[in-house]
């Protein structure tokens, strides 16, 4: 043993006695009088005592001691310990025969193994001739070890239940370690024919290491407060399988090494290619890290999946969105399918016909097929029963409800449903992982949980999806009811203008006006289809300044022609900045309106005044008048008229026309004595109204 390996084994021993004295020492601090508490403190302070005097011996003879009489006592320590706490530990009538028997050989094994110490002695090489009683030594070692590794075996079989465990899962664990070491050490000597082969020096580290296990059950009050995820457990057996795959290197060197050149030679780079083949065939596999996944979960952990690992990956899968993401139900099956560590998947979405339809696919192998369509059948039985398909056992009995292509394919897996409020959304069929397993009440959990998340959101989509398009028609509604209104009031105004055409054709004046009122009306209507083609566009009307005396000048004979009898009075001035066709219309209705509340034959006056900086316009008639509750409650309100036949629109429409220019509408009525409608507009001050104007007539177009 060189120098080198003789110091790395002496600072092992050594890190490995400081653990272990302090570790006694605090135990006994705290220990309760119990026996399996007294009997720690002993093996922990032996453990100790047995590196400590490895380091100070191999610092002062440069080797490596031969393992004698202290590792035995030790051995002997821990078994007490564990038979212990077997003792406390529930069993049947087997273990209750049975770890007496095992406890009972053990102890045998380790009085016989005092004597071969004694016989081989420790401290220096051994003789020629006592070599067979020393390589007897190593076998019972191997032998207590693998005995030991059995009976820790009982020690442990409650680590699914922490709380009544309690520190035996990492007592046992610990020792498990070191005997397994022991054993590979053991083994190694025996078959090398030599004490000192490289894993004796590296004995202090391992014993180091187990004190962190050993200080956790001491002080985890019998519940397992330390754990390891699932991730760090599988780098952690990735590690160690590389330990593994060193250690049989370095064995297969060793047990070649004394073979004839060039023989041996040969031997060796064989050996070591072709495990350096394995390595590299294995290493990437994902077949193999599934497996290992698979086994740590059975092995290590109470249940197979890390339930707030599987639903924080879940969320962040689902609420990845963004212009270059993919959309909802691409992410939905992708994050179910990852969650069961499925290799595809495809999500099929119920249609009005009641049949499933493929909507999406993930990963999904294309020589499998078809896949488009799953029967109304099946989605009628899985409604109303959520039944999860296992396809490769419940085929033979519900075959008949599923494609035929399933059962030719093994490859389909599990048909999980997606329901929301009773209802069936759609179904997700999944392929199988790369390790085939069959399905448990785990995985079934899992399923329904991510599953009803899927068909929540889902159906949030579709309900979404549904109030736009509602939302949709409604405003297409809502701009046909504006523009069937003003094709009443155009229609009223045409059959008031045939009327006095009745009287008055022979009046050159009233032809006059009457050709100008008929080109109004074409343009307007020509203005309505043109709104009434194109959705979503509105009429833009011209904003400018204008004289409000002049232009009711203008159009009061047309007025007076198509509506009734008006009267103007009054004049403004300043101009003010309007739409002249918005402004036209918000009179046009207030006039109407007046003439049909009043009596026949009566007229309706509209006065011109100032008021600081605005314009007023007043429309009065002489009309049945209205009272303060229907004002606030039913005048403006849009779909509600007091006319037979009518939309209720017009005076809606009359406030909106004026806020959008910036001025404003207030209302006097009493009733029986007529109503004062006022329009008040700012005289021209900004250039804000334009941007304000049409903004309103897109929105009520």
């Amino acid at each position: 043993m060189s120098l080198f390996w003789t110091t790395i084994g002496s600072m092992g021993h050594a890190i490995a006695a400081v653990l272990f004295v302090s570790l006694a020492i605090l135990v006994s601090r705290t220990a309760e009088k119990r026996l399996d508490q007294q009997l720690l403190v002993i093996a922990l302070a032996l453990t100790g005592l047995w590196s400590l005097r490895h380091a100070m011996g191999s610092a002062m003879t440069g080797e490596t001691l031969s393992d004698g009489i202290g590792e035995t006592v030790r051995n002997g320590a821990w078994l007490a310990v564990i038979w212990a706490r077997l003792r406390q530990s529930p069993g049947g009538r087997a273990l209750r025969i049975g770890r007496p028997l095992v406890v009972g050989a053990l102890a045998l094994l380790l009085v016989t193994q005092l004597s071969f110490d004694m016989l081989v002695g420790e401290g220096g090489p051994v003789s020629h001739a006592l070599m067979p009683y020393q390589e007897g030594s190593w076998l019972l070692r191997c032998m207590f070890a693998l005995g030991g590794l059995v009976l820790l075996n009982g020690l442990s079989t409650r680590r699914d239940h922490p709380r009544e465990a309690g520190a035996e899962v990492w007592i046992a664990s610990a020792l498990a370690f070191m005997w397994a070491y022991d054993f590979n050490h053991y083994s190694l000597s025996y078959w090398t024919d030599d004490a000192n082969v490289v894993t004796g020096p590296m004995r202090g580290f391992v014993v180091a290491l187990l004190a962190a296990p050993l200080g956790i059950a001491m002080y985890s009050n019998g519940e397992r407060r330390f754990a390891i995820s699932r991730a760090v457990a599988l780098r952690l057996v990735s590690a160690g399988i590389l330990v593994v795959y060193l250690l049989s290197v370095l064995l297969l060197v060793t047990m070649t090494g004394d073979l004839a050149a060039p023989f041996g030679r040969v031997v060796q780079l064989g050996l070591l290619f072709g495990l350096a083949v394995a390595a590299l065939a294995l290493m990437p596999s994902a077949t193999l890290r599934s497996w290992l996944k698979v086994e740590i979960s059975k092995h290590f952990f109470a249940h197979r999946y890390d339930y707030r690992t599987v639903w924080l990956g879940f969320a962040a899968a689902v609420g990845r969105d963004g212009e270059t993401s993919e959309p909802l139900d691409a992410r939905l099956t992708r994050a179910i399918a990852e969650v069961m560590q499925a290799r595809g998947a495809i999500l099929y979405l119920r249609d009005p016909d009641g049949a499933l339809v493929h909507a999406r696919d993930w990963q999904w192998p294309a020589d499998v097929g078809p896949v488009e369509s799953l029967p109304a059948a099946l989605a009628e039985r899985l409604e109303p029963t959520g039944w999860i398909v296992d396809i490769a056992t419940d085929w033979a009995r519900h075959g008949d409800l599923l494609p035929g292509w399933m059962e030719k394919d093994r490859r389909a897996w599990v048909l999980a449903p997606l329901i929301h409020e009773k209802r069936l959304v759609g179904a997700i069929l999944l392929l199988g992982p790369d390790i085939r397993r069959r399905i448990d009440w785990e995985d079934l959990d899992v399923l329904r949980v991510v599953c009803g998340q899927a068909a929540a959101l889902i159906s949030e989509v579709r309900t979404r999806e549904a109030l736009a398009e509602a939302q949709r028609f409604e405003e297409f509604n809502r701009r046909f009811a504006f523009i069937l209104h003003d094709l009443k009031n155009l229609v009223s105004q045409m059959s008031l203008l045939a009327s006095n055409a009745e009287r008055h054709a022979d009046n050159p004046a009233f032809r006059a006006d009457m050709v100008l009122t008929l080109k109004e009306t074409v343009a307007r209507m020509t203005d309505l289809l043109d709104r009434l083609g194109r959705p979503g566009t509105g009429r833009r009307g011209g904003v400018e300044e204008i004289r409000l005396g002049g232009m009711l000048r203008s159009i009061l004979p047309r007025w007076i022609n198509g509506l009734g009898p008006v009267e103007l009075e009054g004049d403004v001035a300043r101009p003010v900045r309007a739409d002249r066709d918005a402004l036209e219309r918000a009179l046009g209705h207030l006039v109407k309106n007046g003439l049909e509340a009043s009596p026949a034959g009566s007229s309706v006056r509209i006065s011109l005044g100032t008021d600081g900086d605005q314009a007023v316009i007043g429309v009065i008639d002489r009309g049945c008048g209205m009272t303060e509750a229907f004002i606030r409650d039913e005048l403006f309100r849009p779909f509600s008229s007091t006319k037979a036949g009518g939309f209720g629109l017009g005076m809606h429409e009359v406030r909106l026309l004026v806020a959008a220019m910036g001025g404003t509408l207030t209302v006097e009525s009493a009733p029986g004595k007529g109503t004062c409608f006022t329009i008040c507009l700012p005289f021209v001050a900004s250039d804000s109204v334009e941007v304000e104007t049409d903004s309103y007539v897109q929105r009520i177009a």
